[in-house]
This record gives C-alpha cells, sequence and structure tokens, in this order.
C-alpha cells in the first residue's frame, strides 16, 4: 500500500487530510452539520490536520489511517451534539466519584484497569463506546461493536507485535484517550503522530477543554444507561494534568501505579516508536528514548511537587507499586481500595485470580527492545529518576 504513495510521488495524492474536505463528509454522511459551540475546537482541528500534513511525513497507510480516526470522530461530535439536544438532561446529569488509574506506562495500568472492570460497582469504558458512544449507529443502523473490532484489529494487522505491547479488543475496558478524540486538542494525536506542538500554530493546549469533552461523554454514557453509575477511567496521560482532572471532579480518586524506570521507559520508548512507525517511514529510534526519559522525569517530579504542596487533594490519591500488584493483586488492590475509601467485596476478591488465570503475563508473547537502540541507558535513567525512586521506596529490578 505505501509503495503506491511512491509511485505518484506523494501519499497525499492518494489520501486527502483537507480539513474542510474531511469536515463535508462527515456532515454529509451524517446528514447533520451543528459540531457543537465548544471554543477552540474547530481551530484544534484544522491545526491538526495542518500538522499531520507538514509534520508527520505519513505514508499511504498512516494517511488512510489518520483519515478513519478523523472522520469518524467529526461524525462523533454531529452524533452527540445532536443528542444533547434532543435530551438536555443529558449534561445536567453528575459524575460521581469517578476511579481514575493513571500512572507510567507500562507499570501495570492496563491490566490494573481490566482488574478493577471486575468490580460490579464500577462501570469502565469499552473500546467500542469509545468509538460509538450511541450504540447502535443512528445514522445507518450499524452495530457499534462490529464496527468498531476491525479498528481495533488493523493496529496488529500492520505490526503483529503490538499483541506483545498492548491488547486492543472492542470489548475490553480503554483508556479515557479513545474517547476523547473528538476534543482534537486531545492527548492521543501526538501519541500517534510526530506532529510537533499545535502551540507554534497558534492553538495551545486546553485540558480544561479536555476535561469538558471528557465529562460530557461519560454524561452521554449514563444517559443512554438510564442510571447513574460510578466510572472507572485510565490514561497515563492524567498524570501531567492532575490540577485540571481534580478540577473537573473534584470528588474523584487516583491510583497511581509505579514502578523502576528502568524497565518501563525502554518499554513505552518502543511503543512510541513502533505507533509512529505504524504510520511513517520516517521515523529514527533513537531519539524517542531520550523524550520519554525528559517527558516522565518531569512529569513525576510534577505529580510530586504537587501534591506535597496540597495543588491535588493527596487524600484522594493512592499508591501501588508494580511489584506488589504482579505478587499479591488482591491484597494490593483492597490496599489502594482501603486508603480510597471504596468498598472491597468478595466478589472482586474472587474475580481477580479467576481472570489472571485466563490471561497470563505474555499471553501474546514477550514484547522485547533494545534500550540502546532507542537511546536510552541505565545509569542516565537511574540517575534522573533518583527523586521518584525514593519518595515511593520503588524496587529496583534486574
Amino acid at each position: 500500500m505505501n509503495l503506491f504513495g511512491t509511485a505518484v510521488g506523494d501519499p497525499a495524492r492518494l489520501v486527502s487530510l483537507d480539513a474542510d474536505e474531511m469536515l463535508a463528509v462527515a456532515v454529509d454522511s451524517v446528514g447533520l452539520s451543528d459540531f457543537g459551540d465548544e471554543p477552540g475546537w474547530e481551530a484544534g482541528y484544522r491545526a491538526l490536520c495542518d500538522a499531520l500534513d507538514e509534520n508527520a511525513q505519513l505514508n499511504v497507510v498512516g494517511r488512510l489511517s489518520a483519515r478513519g480516526e478523523i472522520i469518524r470522530n467529526l461524525q462523533n461530535r454531529l452524533r452527540v451534539v445532536h443528542y444533547w439536544q434532543a435530551n438536555p438532561e443529558t449534561l445536567k446529569a453528575e459524575i460521581v466519584r469517578p476511579v481514575f488509574v493513571s500512572g507510567p506506562p507500562r507499570t501495570g495500568t492496563t491490566i490494573l484497569l481490566e482488574l478493577l472492570a471486575l468490580d460490579p460497582r464500577l462501570r469502565g469504558v469499552r473500546g467500542y463506546e469509545a468509538h460509538f458512544p450511541l450504540g447502535t449507529l443512528p445514522d445507518t443502523g450499524a452495530d457499534a461493536l462490529a464496527c468498531s473490532e476491525p479498528e481495533q484489529e488493523f493496529w496488529a494487522d500492520i505490526q503483529p507485535e503490538f499483541m506483545t505491547m498492548h491488547e486492543l479488543r472492542g470489548d475490553l475496558p480503554v483508556e479515557c484517550i479513545h474517547f476523547c478524540q473528538p476534543e482534537f486538542r486531545s492527548w492521543h494525536w501526538p501519541m500517534m503522530h510526530s506532529i510537533g506542538d499545535l502551540a507554534e500554530r497558534g492553538v495551545p493546549s486546553d485540558f480544561q477543554a479536555v476535561y469538558r469533552w471528557h465529562k460530557n461523554f461519560l454524561q452521554t454514557l449514563q444517559h443512554v444507561d438510564g442510571a447513574p453509575a460510578q466510572f472507572l477511567l485510565k490514561s497515563p496521560a492524567h498524570m501531567g494534568t492532575l490540577p485540571d482532572l481534580f478540577a473537573a471532579y473534584p470528588d474523584a480518586r487516583v491510583i497511581l501505579t509505579h514502578r523502576d524506570p528502568v524497565r518501563f521507559l525502554g518499554s513505552v520508548a518502543n511503543i512510541t516508536t513502533t505507533m509512529h512507525w505504524m504510520r511513517s517511514d520516517a521515523v529514527t529510534p533513537s531519539e524517542n528514548g531520550p523524550i520519554m526519559l525528559f517527558v516522565y522525569q518531569m512529569m513525576m517530579d510534577m505529580v510530586m511537587g504537587q501534591r506535597a504542596s496540597g495543588e491535588v487533594p493527596d487524600d484522594q490519591i493512592a499508591d501501588l507499586l508494580f511489584r506488589d500488584l504482579m505478587s499479591d493483586p488482591v491484597a494490593a488492590v483492597q490496599a489502594a481500595y482501603d486508603r480510597l475509601g471504596l468498598e472491597f467485596s468478595h466478589v472482586l476478591a474472587d474475580a481477580i485470580p479467576a481472570y489472571l488465570a485466563e490471561k497470563p503475563k505474555d499471553k501474546f508473547g514477550k514484547h522485547v527492545y533494545d534500550a540502546a537502540a532507542l537511546g536510552l541507558d541505565e545509569s542516565t535513567i537511574r540517575a534522573g529518576f533518583a527523586d521518584y525512586i525514593a519518595h515511593y521506596n520503588i524496587p529496583l529490578e534486574d
């Protein structure tokens, strides 16, 4: 597929990412035209389209993937805005005591999310709901899960080794980044593509807007369900925006996972490299390691400072070590529940080992990477994260 781009001289000649054209496609395909009145969303959308065209160096498959995601998310904006207008009570409902899982990637956040989703009191967001929050597509009648699953599988079709890094399935609980995509200034887009800083295009980050969309999305699911829910949510990205998270959800509870940085940094750098490689031929692996080192060192120092200063409510945050989660998951989860004032039931205690028995570690193979090829070395990592390791008493791994 990518060679067709070379054959015609430019992948853009085959797959357009023109902002006006994609807006027109979304409007025409859904039969709606109101994208909502959130200030700045369209400026963010247009800046993203320009950055994808000019910075990301996407190949044919990368452009096709980006175009598919963008049009789907434009369609979703149209659908949910129409739903809110038809059901104005949707956005008046409260979201009560949501539980967030965060922490650096590769520290157990995903398996912890799946384990907590076994708690009948918590309501996770499934992959197909992130893609199609209203369930059956109202304009086509298509089934949401049936439409979502091929897009989930597409990642592993491009790079089968991705399943060793992260399992994607339409029926699994997913990260918040997936359902925040229609706010085009959200975390998803720079994670997938090398788009640079949109602030340089006159569109600064606006995480209050991201969390407004986040909350409106949960209110929509709650209204579709027909009952209030205590939501279960997850993303490593929340670490960088904890003050905004607590501004949106003052009664939120947050579990932060922690692990030896030598173990998580190389892994996340390799995942980032892989995600970019799946969309672009212009990827330099050795650049990603130092970038991840800088980003996560800054983020962990920031979180420690915010908790110490009271900028975020430390008593609403529980810490969970990766080693504890792996060695005794029931006890580790119960300790986090006790810290946050959540009721830990025998149902969850029984469900956790049963679930893990069906999903052993490295079920899809071992995630293998070369830290040195990613521009990382152990001594630099340990020195940069010395305060983080000491503060949380994180055990070092071989």
